[in-house]
């Protein structure tokens, strides 16, 4: 019999490259039946799953495990539930449910949590979000998903057949009741998003006190539903989150590149300097399992540099040879050494000597995700270096709060002399600015913080507004939707594209508005 892989491939049309032609569905037995059914949970297709156990179903009889089978599939395929009624099922029948394990109970939990979500369907893309303000994060949602699809057809020869599922959840505590993850280590790793069981999941913008780069998000995990499919969930962690992570921006680039982030890049030269690298098995089973955001940045920095030294090297071809290397079963270094001619040990020493070749970055801090039940603007003044700076911006934090723009603008100004790169402070002396009819003033010191701190959301809705004020129009719609990349619930960023001229000027003036924004 042909490998699960090649067998999937055909019954789900996994990719786009041609391969052999394996057994079809039709010829396979009842065992071989239910091995391509693991093979299309394993690949993320609840869809093609449905259709290969309603054809077991008219042949073969209702077992426990088969009933087992259909809660996993319902489950995968977003029907939660129908899943929990076969769990329940179970229960009843006997203490099969246990088989499940852990799933049983998330099934539950997932169905408890999900039960008065909203949905919306834009052709096989399906976004569900708690009722309210999240139903702004929708059309967003849906342009990055439909570019990174593309991206990913392009770069990997994949594309998922069925439905491609998106959930958003307002905070971090339902976030974990769904996942594996637990909200201790989504505080202390910032991990906020997550790809497993077939479909993608992330907090919404509004769970962090500042937002994040949740579009890019989006499509970092987008990205790992794709090499769970073309691998039939055979990678690495490393190898997972590497690929990822080096291509979660090449949905808005015609290249894969990584992310401009300082702060990362500096983390990174410290540990290589030091020999303080994390070996790649520390990754397992998840990045959110280390104990620090710093570790986290680490990790992340570590295998998208390797994956994006192996891409440059092997190119596409090399990338798409190691997932079908992985998928045929071999170990992702095997993969790697079998497309490289080289052994994994030579692979790994010649990326850490190109770290030890590159330039030192600024001296930038790695900003802290704070989730917003949790933190304040109090908070995330504390973690201003210097304390001079802090001492002077508490003042200006005072004088804004009783409505004296004037005199705040002053105390920021001092605080931003002593700390000329800090983003929190240059953002508080850019508001004030504007706030005092100077716009022109809060340019510079805005654009300069940005090139350390490229994802800081108020930085991008600040440098927005001065720029609209100042006549710069076109500089200002890329500021705006660059905020709304990071900061979606800032009203700001919308009113501004609301009144440029855009193609969804009028959509952008409806989201102002609910939001409760001004004219700018």
């Amino acid at each position: 019999m042909k490998s699960a892989y090649w067998i999937a491939l055909t019954c789900f049309a996994i990719g786009a490259t041609a391969f052999p032609s394996p057994l079809t569905a039709e010829q396979a037995s009842e065992e071989e039946i239910l091995a391509l059914l693991d093979a299309s949970l394993a690949a993320g297709e609840g869809a093609a799953a449905t259709k290969l156990l309603e054809g077991y179903l008219g042949e073969y009889p209702r077992t426990a495990r088969v009933i087992e089978l259909q809660a996993l599939t319902a489950f995968y395929s977003g029907d939660y539930e129908a899943a929990n009624g076969f769990v329940e099922e179970l229960r009843k029948r006997s203490s099969r449910s246990l088989e499940l394990g852990q799933m049983a109970d998330l099934i539950g939990q997932t169905h408890e949590t999900l039960r008065d979500y909203e949905t919306q369907t834009h052709g096989h893309f399906e976004v569900r979000y708690s009722p309210g303000v999240d139903e702004v994060l929708v059309p967003y949602a849906i342009d990055t998903l439909r570019a990174v699809e593309e991206a990913m057809e392009e770069e990997l020869g994949v594309k998922m057949v069925g439905p491609v599922r998106l959930e958003i959840y307002p905070d971090a505590d339902s976030l974990a009741k769904v996942s594996t993850l637990s909200v201790a280590a989504i505080r202390k790793t910032g991990t906020i998003a997550l790809c497993k069981w077939g479909r993608l999941m992330i907090a919404s913008p509004r769970a962090l006190l500042r937002g994040y780069p949740w579009l890019d998000t989006i499509a970092h995990e987008y990205v790992h539903l794709i090499i769970t499919k073309a691998t039939l969930d055979r990678a690495p962690v490393w190898f997972q989150e590497g690929t990822a992570k080096f291509m979660e921006t090449r949905w808005r680039s015609p290249l894969p590149k990584l992310r401009h982030d300082p702060a990362s890049a500096r983390v990174l030269y410290e540990a290589a300097a030091a020999g303080e690298l994390l070996p790649f098995e520390r990754l397992h089973p998840s990045i959110a399992l280390l104990p620090t955001q710093r570790d986290a940045a680490l990790a992340f920095a570590q295998v998208s540099s390797f994956m994006e030294r192996f891409y440059r090297q092997h190119g596409r071809a090399g990338l798409r040879k190691a997932l079908e290397h992985m998928a045929d079963g071999l170990d992702a270094r095997e993969a790697f050494e079998k497309v490289s001619g080289r052994r994994w040990q030579q692979l790994e020493r010649s990326w850490q000597a190109g770290l030890s070749k590159l330039p030192k970055p600024p001296s930038v801090r790695m900003l802290p995700r704070h989730l917003a039940d949790e933190a304040n603007e109090n908070d995330e003044l504390a973690t201003v270096e210097r304390e001079r700076a802090r001492k002077y911006a508490r003042l200006g934090d005072l004088l804004w709060s009783r409505s004296r723009p004037a005199a705040a603008s002053v105390e920021y100004a001092k605080a931003h002399e002593a700390a000329p790169l800090d983003p929190i402070v240059a953002s508080r002396y850019a508001r004030s600015a504007i706030a005092g009819g100077r716009p022109e003033d809060a340019i510079k010191p805005l654009s300069q913080t940005l090139r350390f701190y490229p994802t800081h959301a108020p930085s991008h809705s600040n440098l927005a507004t001065a720029l609209f004020q100042s006549g710069r129009k076109d500089r200002a719609v890329d500021a705006a939707q660059r905020a709304i990349a990071h900061n979606p619930f800032d009203p700001q960023p919308h009113c501004i594209l609301g009144e440029a001229a855009v193609p969804q000027s009028t959509h952008e003036r409806e989201v102002c508005s609910r939001l409760g924004g001004m004219n700018p």
